[in-house]
């Protein structure tokens, strides 16, 4: 299956394949399970693998904030994937009470990593592996935005969330006045106050930020 991720066309698991997954690592190596056998059950047939497997994403290749080698080439992964119909299975993801499509809980990954890799000059992680996420970044745009108009509430807001922590990149403020009344529309009080903290370091566009404050 070839899967529209952003402004490309990838298949994801001919991205898996062509991943050397023995090169890179996450931060738990003896404790979680290896980073592609995590991804793949991101769309597994058992929604009880899926769902651990979105746990595993977020304690294992994103532990604490952190970035890993093997990051950036899980991001890309997890991009690839998110229009495909298994992202919709249900379940409590991340620390949302609610029941959400396994697709917002991704979209909110992604946006946290575009925030991480951006809050400060170095990163959360070894250069490399921070500048790897940094190309990234513009892609889990790209991919967020195709969701703006989900038909799924939880994943339009997760969306419209991920796109705005990707604006820190210079070359994607000019998207500032497109996400400032998303933001204010569509993000609930649990994703407004990062989206707006990164917003809000753009003077442009600090006069119309005044009403999701």
């Amino acid at each position: 299956m070839t899967i529209n991720a952003g402004s490309e066309a990838t298949d994801p698991w001919a991205l898996l394949l062509a991943t050397d997954w023995n090169s890179v690592d996450h931060c738990c190596p003896d404790v979680a399970p290896e980073t592609p056998v995590i991804l793949a059950g991101l769309l597994d047939d058992d929604e009880n693998v899926q769902r651990r497997a979105v746990r595993d994403l977020g304690h294992a290749v994103t532990h604490q904030n952190s970035i890993y080698s093997a990051t950036a080439p899980a991001a890309r992964f997890v991009i690839a994937v998110l229009d495909h119909p298994r992202t919709m299975t249900l379940g409590t993801y991340f620390h949302d009470e609610r029941c959400r499509p396994v697709r917002a809980a991704l979209l909110e990954w992604l946006g946290d990593l575009a925030d991480e890799a951006t809050y400060d000059d170095d990163g959360p992680g070894e250069p490399e592996d921070v500048a790897a996420v940094r190309a990234v970044i513009p892609l889990i745009y790209e991919a967020a935005r195709s969701h703006f108009a989900d038909a799924d509430p939880p994943v339009r807001e997760s969306a419209v969330y991920a796109a705005a922590m990707t604006l820190a990149v210079p070359k994607l403020a000019v998207h500032i006045p497109e996400l400032v009344p998303l933001v204010r529309n569509t993000l609930t009080d649990r994703f407004r106050m990062n989206s707006v903290v990164g917003l809000g370091g753009w003077v442009m566009c600090r006069q119309d930020l005044s009403g999701v404050r």
